[in-house]
């Protein structure tokens, strides 16, 4: 299978024979039967369809299971890694907020990444008519040799190769050695605004609730992702600027003492490199942060700073592609505490910091007054659940008050673990798009991983800025949904 051939190649919905037929009448379907399901039923009755299965007592992991195999299989990661790509880019996201919300809800991000899924099915089947072929041969031989080929692949960004390659490794491989291979590869350049950092990190959490039965159409369609570099010349043969950090950040890391996981959380030194990343290129942001370690800074003092700095380029300006800043550190950040090598958690920390300076390029010109460091709170009443709803009141109208009412709030005592719980049950009721959930659960994870603080709280507040607001009605689909379910 050639690339050309990938972009277009058709198989038959039975095509990788991961489950029979439906059961007996009333009896709930087998995960292969119920992504065929999903597939096949159209957009208009899909959703009454999974309702009645969902009353019958069908459980999250088996629906999230069929939503990653269908959208895996029906929605190419080509010409580009992302727009309708998000339907399966955003699964996780959805996964974890379907988790943090009350069981009357907790089925309402499921229905909108089922609505989306259709609405994209339906624009690849106009645009191209594509679907996943078949599954390639196994081939014998030990992991060694299958890692070998993977390797091999990759480095050539052959897309022909890597198909099978990453179904031998993932069958011969253990768990880990998997995820080593794909944290490695989905940090390696520039591109796609960090939607391939995002896949790797979105099939890592996917994979234990997918599980080795039904993993090799979300594992190939990763690969195919991780392969794209748009339609440039192929990167390994020619020098690129999306390329051109990684090889330079390899060859400091040599510089970084073997201590550097001892190093000492320095607030200054952060609120200093928030600063640089306002000013140098992509490769100065990185060497800045090899200078840090040098300096015995902690590696969570600089992961503080670039959770700081994309937060602030949203409050800037909060729209898709600022959006992609903090939802690719967050991204980095998973690589960077799941790998297993040192090289791999240095390189994810450097790529990351690389990314903000091409970031700010996109952002252009920013606000003074909306610079994290010298955000200004907004008096609200109280630290409760009035001071809360005064802050989220706010938006979409006006993103900067609501976040400066965040602050007030967070600033007088107010919780932060209430507003995570409200943002998202307001992205669940009124939430329409697939970058508010990515969003919302990377700001949320990005908070978490801070310890408590005031710098903390100015990063969480910023993060109002792309947070989902009340309105007068929740969403169709939302509404749809909970009339279905009762």
């Amino acid at each position: 299978m050639n690339r050309r051939k990938f972009l277009c190649a058709a198989g038959s919905a039975t095509a990788f024979g991961l489950g029979g037929g439906p059961g007996p009448a009333g009896a709930l379907p087998e995960a292969g039967a119920l992504h065929r399901l999903l597939e096949e039923t159209p957009r208009e009755r899909v959703a009454a369809e999974l309702a009645a299965l969902i009353r019958g007592g069908l459980d999250h992991s088996r629906t999230l299971t069929a939503l990653a195999v269908a959208a895996s299989r029906r929605v190419q990661p080509f010409p580009h890694v992302g727009f309708r790509y998000h339907t399966v880019l955003a699964l996780q996201s959805v996964h974890l907020t379907a988790q943090g919300l009350p069981d009357r809800e907790r089925w309402l991000p499921v229905f909108w990444a089922l609505d989306y899924f259709k609405r994209a099915q339906e624009a690849e089947r106009r645009r191209s008519g594509w679907t996943m072929g078949p599954p390639p041969p196994p081939a014998a031989g030990t992991a060694e040799t299958a890692w070998n080929r993977l390797l091999d692949a990759l480095d050539r960004w052959d897309l022909e190769a890597v198909d099978p390659a990453i179904l031998d490794f993932a069958r011969l491989a253990t768990p880990a050695q998997l995820s080593e291979v794909l944290f490695r590869y989905g940090i390696r350049d520039l591109r796609a605004i960090g939607h391939k950092t995002i896949a790797v990190q979105n099939v890592h959490r996917l994979l234990p609730v997918v599980g080795p039965g039904h993993a090799a159409p979300v594992l190939r369609s990763l690969a195919a992702a991780l392969q794209n570099h748009g339609y440039g010349p192929n990167p390994a043969a020619a020098d690129l600027p999306p390329d051109r950090t990684w090889r330079a950040f390899q060859a400091m890391l040599g510089e970084v003492p073997k201590t550097w996981k001892q190093g000492r959380r320095d607030g200054a030194a952060r609120n200093e490199f928030v600063r640089t990343l306002r000013e140098v290129s992509e490769l100065d942001a990185g060497r800045a942060a090899v200078d840090l370690l040098k300096g015995g800074v902690s590696a969570g003092s600089i992961w503080e700073a670039l959770f700081a700095a994309a937060a602030e380029l949203v409050l800037t300006r909060p729209a898709v592609v600022p959006v992609h800043a903090l939802t690719s550190a967050n991204a980095f950040h998973h690589v960077f505490r799941h790998a297993r090598t040192e090289t791999t958690q240095l390189l994810a920390l450097l790529q990351s910091a690389a990314f903000m300076p091409a970031f700010r390029r996109g952002v252009g010109a920013t606000r003074p007054g909306l610079r994290i460091d010298g955000l200004e709170p907004l008096a609200v009443p109280g630290d409760g659940a009035d001071g809360l709803r005064e802050a989220f009141s706010e938006l979409p109208r006006d993103r900067a008050s609501g976040a400066r009412k965040a602050l007030g709030y967070l600033q007088r005592g107010g919780s932060a673990d209430r507003l995570g719980a409200d943002a998202r049950r307001q992205l669940a009721l009124y939430g329409r798009g697939a970058h508010e959930f990515k969003f919302t659960e990377a700001a949320l994870e990005n908070c978490r991983a801070m310890p408590p603080s005031a710098w903390r709280n100015r990063v969480l507040a910023a993060s109002m800025a792309y947070f989902a607001g009340p309105a007068a009605a929740p969403s169709p689909v939302a509404r749809e949904a909970l009339a279905l379910l009762g």
